[in-house]
């Protein structure tokens, strides 16, 4: 981990331009992980479906409230929760700005997106990103992520600019 600026070396971007809300990311986020999807499907209005996840954010504010540092940050970047130490204080879930941790009723205990800590612990890619359809779930290191997101604006503007005639 680039530990002078605190970022993390995996980001997921999920690119809704792309997204056509079918699920399989969170389908086979809950298969994976034993029936339970740390990756929501929301409806965001009008019958538009959308995935949300964890963010993994450079600067967690889950991390830094954990009074048992229960939820960590891998070497690839990614945030995760070591059941081991969490004592279902809930603080995590009250300081992510995002929603994204929750308590797990049965255990008592912290759950959200690991990015597939143990798929990629195998040499594997989070299944969220290899199974999307449309590739609108991007997982890798920040570089990648942000020329991804340029070439992919860049495309949308020039299919723009060509829908009006001739490229200027």
């Amino acid at each position: 981990m680039d530990k002078g600026f605190g970022n993390p070396i995996l980001l997921r971007w999920i690119d809704y331009g792309k997204c056509i809300g079918c699920g399989i990311c969170s389908s086979v986020c809950e298969f994976i992980h034993e029936g339970t999807p740390y990756i929501r499907l929301y409806d965001v209005g009008g019958g538009l479906i959308k995935p949300i996840s964890c963010f993994h954010c450079a600067k967690a504010p889950c991390v830094e409230v954990c009074p048992t540092k229960a939820m960590r940050r891998d070497e690839s970047g990614a945030v995760y929760v070591d059941v081991s130490r969490c004592i279902g204080c809930m603080a995590c879930l009250y300081a992510c700005p995002y929603g994204i941790p929750e308590l797990d009723v049965v255990t008592k205990t912290s759950m959200k997106c690991d990015l597939c800590r143990k798929l990629r612990g195998e040499g594997l890619e989070p299944a969220c990103s290899v199974m999307c359809p449309t590739k609108a779930i991007v997982i890798s290191t920040p570089q990648f992520v942000f020329d991804e997101a340029k070439k992919r604006a860049l495309a949308k503007i020039i299919g723009a600019v060509t829908s009006f005639g001739r490229p200027i």
